[in-house]
């Protein structure tokens, strides 16, 4: 009896380490999160009609895996998969505005679209600590902007403070089976899926029906604390159908253009150095191959006056540009420079201000004061507003009230207006509550009748309960009105679900 309990007891022992072993081989992290923004407002068009009535659902959905890899080890490879889904519906939407033979028709509007925001494995640490990797449906952010395209991304760090990334794949656009969106891409052409659209209707809302490929590098700096460098590179090509006659020629067709040609192909470096005890230098610029133009820039210093003060100055430089099929192209079009000075005050760790001003200055082809009545294209002119900014933070132990305000100025208008801002939690943060005042007033010469005085205000609260030891979440609900002599009443109701599971 004795030597069959032992043997029984030896077996479970081996098969519960046997388990255990198995189980750590295996062993992963998950992570579950869940958000659910509903909105429900009513807009007015300034000229009366339509009437916007809308209806909003926005869900998102993400899984996370970590340490997906076969063995783990201090310092090891790692492997891990990260992925979210976003359903954003409208069912206050007027069935006239997906009616093609309606005049209230809207080409690409969908009810409910669906698209993968990211989905994509990645991998650190491979060939002795030197490569990582991306593969799926990823994010790159930089320089050049925010930008998502399906493909492989490869990053190799050198032990001389280098990072080479590289990445190969196609754009996300809309219109193409792919659960996508059309926000990732350039300006300036219309593309979607033409389903349901007879030839002659809406004819430069453009059919996508081809993956656009892109490509792009980039050169980092990696490893020193005191500086970020990043030079990167990235090209787009358009190999779908172009719309170059917008109207019907005599024979009752359409022009269009075929074959591969550039979407967008820039260049762009970005840099900061900063010393803690003293302060900071960044800036960036992009320059556009296809328009052959510096398209953006922008530098600024920072200086750290004390522990609870930094004073600071900058430039800012933008020119729109345009998609290479973009009609906008052909239309001449001037940047936007700007120039700033702020400071940041904290007081304590509960009150802190904040201010800035500065001047806008507008590029315009011909002088403004004399073109409507004497056009002169062989003239250009400059526009200048004035701008500032003010704004300061009380936080108390479970709360906090918030000032902003800002005023610009110019020869053709100004827009001056503030809010204050109030929030509260209570029973340690399980409810909170929100209240907000705003106050508005703006005037465009050009058009007297567009000036106006406009007053909200926002209430809210919500309740964050922990359902389980390893979840969180929050619901919560906000009312907002705004008045003017515009659009009369704006009404919107807003609600919000965030859930989150960590296992």
């Amino acid at each position: 009896m004795a030597g069959k309990l032992t043997r029984t007891l030896l077996n479970g022992l081996a098969l519960g380490v046997g388990l255990g072993a198995a189980s750590e081989a295996r062993a992963f992290q998950s992570e579950v999160d869940a958000t659910l923004d509903a909105q429900f407002y009513s807009l007015q068009s300034p000229y009366g009609s339509p009437l916007l009535q809308r209806r909003r659902y926005t869900q998102t959905l993400a899984l996370n895996l970590y340490d997906i890899q076969a063995d783990r080890r201090p310092l090891g490879p790692t492997l891990s998969f990260k992925s979210r889904l976003r359903l954003d519906a409208d069912f206050g939407q007027r069935p006239e505005e997906r009616n093609p033979d309606s005049s209230s028709y809207i080409p690409g509007l969908v009810e409910a679209p669906v698209d993968v925001m990211y989905a994509y494995l990645e991998g650190s640490r491979y060939l002795d600590g030197y490569l990582g990797f991306r593969l799926g449906r990823q994010y790159v952010v930089d320089s050049l902007g925010f930008w998502s395209f399906d493909g492989v991304e490869a990053m190799i760090t050198t032990p001389a403070y280098l990072a080479l990334e590289a990445y190969v794949g196609f754009e996300q656009r809309g219109g193409l089976p792919m659960l996508s969106t059309s926000r990732f891409e350039a300006g300036g052409v219309s593309r979607g899926d033409r389903s349901g659209l007879g030839f002659g209707q809406s004819p430069s809302f453009l059919q996508e029906s081809k993956l656009a490929p892109a490509y792009g590098f980039a050169l980092e700096s990696s490893g020193v604390h005191f500086l970020h460098s990043r030079f990167t590179y990235r090209k787009v090509i358009n190999r779908d159908a172009v719309l170059v006659s917008p109207f019907l020629d005599n024979g009752g067709g359409l022009t269009y253009a075929l074959g591969d040609r550039t979407s967008s192909e820039r260049l762009g470096y970005s840099l900061r150095a900063d010393k803690s005890d003293l302060g900071a230098v960044l800036g960036s610029i992009v320059y556009d191959l296809y328009n052959r133009r510096v398209s953006q820039y922008n530098a600024g210093l920072d200086w750290f006056a004390s522990d609870r003060a930094v004073i600071g100055a900058g430039v800012d430089y933008f020119l729109p540009t345009f998609d290479g099929d973009s009609i906008f192209n052909w239309f001449t079009h001037r940047g936007t420079t700007s120039g700033t000075l702020r400071a940041d005050l904290a007081f304590s760790r509960q009150f802190e201000l904040a201010a800035s001003g500065g001047v806008r200055m507008f590029s315009t082809e011909g002088d403004p004061h004399s073109y409507l009545t004497s056009p002169d294209l062989n003239q250009s002119g400059r526009t200048f507003d004035y701008l500032g900014t003010f704004g300061g933070r009380y936080r108390f132990w479970d709360g906090s009230l918030a000032l902003n305000t800002m005023a610009e100025a110019g020869e053709v208008g100004h827009r001056y207006g503030g809010d204050l801002t109030g929030r509260k939690q209570f029973d340690g943060g399980y409810y909170d509550t929100l209240a907000v005042l705003s106050l508005y007033d703006w005037e465009d010469a050009l058009r007297p009748e567009r000036s106006a005085t406009s007053f909200s205000y926002v209430l809210g609260g919500a309740i964050a309960p922990n359902f389980l030891s390893f979840s969180r979440g929050r619901l919560g609900v906000e009312w907002e009105h705004t008045m003017n002599h515009l659009v009369g009443q704006r009404f919107r109701m807003l609600a919000t679900l965030n859930f989150s599971v960590l296992r």
